[in-house]
């Protein structure tokens, strides 16, 4: 008989509660078929998938697919990683349009040669 998405999801919780669960990283691994028998179906939709991991979320729980297997942590396990420092993040952002090119109308000589006041220096 198959199980719904939030049956599923509490299952899954409370294994890592009952089992895993303790003051160091204890994520665990459960392979695709095992949880195709948990949730009681030959075949585990993308829709199935989702609503697991929505339920999972809202406890601050997570399951992470892989290939061969899938991957069930606490939010707070995985806080334990460290953050990309933001000056290697800035390394690999998105280079804007370079600024240099864009004239402001203000700043630009017109057609009789005067310039911009700030320009011209200024006898003292």
């Amino acid at each position: 008989m198959a199980r719904t998405a939030a049956a599923t999801a509490r299952i899954l919780s409370d294994l890592y509660d009952e089992t895993f669960r303790s003051e160091t990283f204890e994520p665990y691994r459960i392979t695709w078929p095992q949880l195709r028998s948990l949730a009681g179906v030959s075949r585990l939709e993308k829709s199935f998938l989702k609503e697991v991991s929505d339920a999972l979320n809202e406890d601050d729980h997570c399951l992470i697919p892989f290939d061969d297997f899938l991957f069930f942590a606490a939010g707070g396990d995985l806080s334990h990683y460290r953050m990309v420092p933001d000056r290697l993040l800035e390394q690999h952002l998105p280079v804007p349009e370079s600024e240099d090119f864009l004239v402001d109308e203000d700043e630009v000589c017109n057609d009789e040669g005067d310039t911009d006041e700030d320009d011209v220096d200024k006898e003292v």
